[in-house]
């Protein structure tokens, strides 16, 4: 019966109102898988629950309204005490359990409606609380400009969010209509570009597909005929060609390097530089360096492989 009743107080504090979170904070953006084994996410889980389960609990105490509703009734801090105590003693014990009677009977309908009171409110913090940070993390590129907020979002936000939607999107960036623009270079030597329409992640976060709008792909061997008749070669803008497709869609298994870069030219590399090097733990090389696409000196160009 005890491992019962701890197993579910587990269930209904922890690994419930968890889920909860993260579910109403993807609503805003696509999120890390969770995985329960590390550490850190568990860490991160344990101790924001923590603050919303004692400020839930300070409020159904001391709050007015929130102490009464919902299933009010007469209630005073030594009668919750003694209600506690009765219902713990009568789990325990069967003895105590038919020595108390009614009494049992009456503390646990008590203590299930103070539960439920609670519940009620924990519930509707953490939603408040995870739609906020939904809401912090959809504006994050907009509000990183203040100090308080950067620290708080790089600290507990950003590592919930997906690195690919982070990467792929114009996230980072106050200016949404930021284009993000790729070459892909695939594993049959073909090297592709055009601007990241949109992508799919498996279901480990792994990257698994990539749309292309506007797409193009690098003659190659226009170029290497050139460079073998001439001695040297046209700019390499010329070498590209429209494909005649709206979209383009590449399967992440076989794509070898991904190069980013990010228009308008003020996509500053600070905060992307930030967020990867937390991706350092991972099998994928990251680097950050101003002027990667060429064509603007204040381009921001971030490159993967895996």
């Amino acid at each position: 019966m005890t491992a019962l009743v701890v197993s579910s107080l587990i269930a209904a504090y922890l690994l419930v109102p968890n889920a909860w979170f993260r579910f109403v904070l993807g609503l805003s953006v696509p999120l890390k898988i969770f995985q329960e084994r590390k550490t850190e996410d568990l860490t991160r889980a344990v101790v924001t629950l923590a603050l919303l389960f004692a400020s839930a609990l300070v409020a159904v105490w001391y709050a007015p309204f929130l102490k009464d509703h919902p299933f009010n009734f007469p209630d005073n801090a030594q009668l919750r005490a003694s209600d506690y105590k009765v219902v713990a003693s009568g789990l325990y014990s069967d003895a105590m359990f038919k020595d108390y009677g009614d009494r049992f009977w009456e503390a646990l309908s008590r203590t299930f409606r103070r539960q439920g009171r609670f519940v009620c409110w924990y519930y509707f913090f953490v939603t408040l609380c995870a739609s906020v940070a939904g809401w912090g993390s959809k504006h994050y590129g907009r509000l990183r400009r203040y100090r308080l907020y950067s620290r708080i979002a790089d600290l507990y936000l950003l590592p919930h969010i997906s690195q690919w939607y982070v990467l792929l999107t114009p996230f980072t960036f106050p200016d949404k209509r930021t284009a993000v623009k790729a070459d892909v270079l695939m594993t049959d030597d073909t090297l592709y570009r055009g601007d990241v329409a949109d992508h799919f992640l498996d279901k480990d976060g792994n990257l698994s597909g990539l749309f292309l709008a506007n797409p193009k792909r690098y003659d190659r061997r226009a170029y290497l005929k050139e460079k073998d008749a001439w001695g040297i070669t046209r700019s390499t803008a010329v070498y590209w060609r429209p494909i005649p497709s709206a979209k383009l869609y590449l399967v992440a298994d076989k794509i070898v390097n991904l190069n980013l870069n990010y228009d308008p030219p003020t996509a500053t590399p600070d905060i992307l530089a930030r967020y990867l090097s937390r991706l350092q733990r991972t099998p994928i090389t990251v680097s950050i360096s101003p002027g990667g696409g060429g064509a603007r000196p204040s381009k921001t160009a971030a490159s993967t492989s895996s």
